[in-house]
């Protein structure tokens, strides 16, 4: 189908459906398409930013463990120990091979964490905090932090583990960092049960393909080929569906669900997530152009808050798919205060009396940058945020852009107020308020706000080697902080509902979405077990 009827109204995409009746089902192992609502955007594993570049290089590369809920499993690494939380030890997986069946060895991993830490580094980020590495006899590792770190080895389940190159140098941690620089963007060697397919002349850009490792090791594909088919309007994502082009349409929306119930050979299933929304502000006072930023009053970011009511946005904006969030953790995680939901209740007239004092009492217009990525791109929640705020004088314009874009906006301060997501990896609220609101995220995409607090940092440095008995207190006194300072606001935790052809079997234990590695054919369809 061309180009021109990508975007087609939604009452024909219907009438497609029902002229359909069912899902074309492919032959299970040979081709799985999965229509991706992100679009893959780092052209590094090392930079990856966005939920589509985890999900493709996740099944590129491996990493040293893989979380299991909101746990951590093995790997590369076999296990893991450390006595003080500052100094830790991996012992690698003995059986590990790269595609070209070379072993996974101690140095691959020094080289690879070097190489992480130096490129996160020149995006402004400290996330590991790593002083020493040193490869050992036998496939252990050993890594010294600059401070404690209890929640390591959830951090390094982000982090992909690449061949050293011959040439890689040694430097301080294990790797040149003029030669790392030299290096980004160049094809990598990975361990995990797919290699990228060289790029066909004329292939459509939206398209990445993965073909299996010839040399697997663990884990290894069942399907002959894999197409991660970014489709970032959910309408587009259907039409995928409905005529068999895709065997998975990731990030179903509420108002598609009556139509796909009813769809043959169509199942749903919901996976894990520990994403939330939120609204977060620009605080610098002076917007680029020398205008004056009213979101830079706190009254403002108060009167908006005091504006919200959570369970309508669910409502209307979701048809109830997803939970209201007055918090970033979620019920189960570490963190999460049992009395906050009591918290934050709408107050329009207070909220009018706010913008009032803060000089805006005949009304304000503010631009709300919604990036489209799988977490952000949701316009109508942002209608429904609009119609909350129409009540207390404030006219919201939504403007929709391209993630790059968007981190391209927030480098130089060119927004006022904007949709950002969140996935809680470690399932920790402290970890999801070092990423929005502490020092080392400042002015990135993760903490757009550009906010800093030396109190709150201080909190977040003894998080992080903190026993699980301290982390309510000190979430509380870091919630506290927010509370008053409002850098950004959480609006609801997104639930994750994926639609795919029946004679597949979804099976996810984490947060990502590797759909090469978590789908497999069902066993009646493949006549075999999984």
């Amino acid at each position: 189908m061309g180009r021109a009827v990508i975007r087609i109204p939604l009452l024909i995409l219907m009438s497609m459906l029902m002229l359909a009746g069912s899902v074309h089902t492919a032959r299970a192992g040979e081709q799985l398409v999965a229509a991706i609502s992100g679009q893959v955007t780092a052209d590094d594993p090392h930079e990856a930013r966005t939920g589509a570049d985890f999900q493709y290089y996740d099944h590129v590369f491996d990493t040293l463990v893989t979380r299991d809920g909101f746990d951590v499993a093995p790997r590369l690494a076999s296990s893991w120990t450390s006595q003080d939380h500052q100094v830790w030890s991996f012992q690698l997986d003995q059986a590990a091979r790269f595609a070209d069946n070379r072993p996974v060895t101690a140095r691959d991993i020094v080289y690879s964490l070097c190489r992480y830490q130096v490129l996160t580094r020149r995006m402004g980020r400290e996330m590991l905090g790593l002083v020493r590495l040193s490869a050992e006899a036998g496939g252990r590792v050993s890594l010294t932090l600059d401070a404690p770190y209890r929640l390591l080895p959830s951090a390094l389940s982000l982090v992909f583990i690449m061949a050293a190159p011959d040439d890689a140098g040694e430097g301080p941690l294990g790797c040149d960092p003029a030669k790392v620089q030299a290096g980004r963007g160049k094809a990598q060697l990975g361990s995990g049960p797919y290699i990228s397919a060289p790029t066909p002349q004329g292939a459509p850009p939206e398209q990445r393909v993965l073909l299996p490792s010839p040399h697997c090791w663990r884990d290894c594909a069942v399907w002959a080929r894999v197409v991660l088919w970014s489709a970032p309007d959910a309408r587009d994502r259907l039409r995928l569906l409905v005529t068999g082009q895709a065997d998975i349409m990731e990030d179903v929306i509420p108002v598609h669900l009556p139509y796909i119930t009813n769809m043959k050979g169509v199942t749903l299933t919901e996976l894990p997530t520990d994403r939330t929304l939120l609204l977060t502000f620009n605080l610098r006072p002076i917007l680029p152009g020398g205008k004056r930023n009213p979101v830079a009053d706190i009254r403002v970011r108060q009167a908006i808050a005091l504006a919200l009511d959570r369970h309508v946005l669910v409502e209307r904006g979701l048809e109830g798919f997803a939970g209201p969030a007055w918090q970033l953790a979620q019920p189960g995680m570490e963190g999460y205060l049992t009395d906050r939901p009591r918290t934050m209740q709408p107050d329009p007239e207070r909220a009018r009396a706010l913008l009032a004092e803060a000089g805006y009492g005949q009304g304000l217009d503010l631009p709300l940058l919604l990036p489209m990525t799988r977490i952000t791109d949701r316009p109508r929640v942002a209608d429904a945020l609009a119609s909350m705020l129409r009540a207390i004088g404030i006219t919201l314009t939504t403007i929709p852009v391209p993630a790059a874009e968007s981190r391209a906006r927030v480098a130089v301060g060119d927004f006022q107020v904007m949709f950002a997501g969140l996935g809680l990896t470690a399932g920790s609220a402290m970890e999801g308020y070092a990423a929005i609101a502490g020092a080392a995220e400042k002015d990135s995409i993760a903490n757009p706000s550009g906010y800093r607090n030396a109190i709150l940092d201080n909190l977040l440095h003894q998080a992080r080697g903190a026993e699980p008995t301290a982390i309510p207190g000190l979430t509380l006194q870091a919630t506290a902080i927010l509370d008053a300072d409002l850098p950004m606001i959480p609006l609801m935790h997104i639930r994750d509902l994926v639609a795919h052809r029946a004679g597949l079997s979804l099976h996810a234990r984490d947060t990502a979405r590797a759909f090469g590695r978590i789908a497999s054919p069902a066993v009646a369809d493949a006549g075999r077990d999984p």
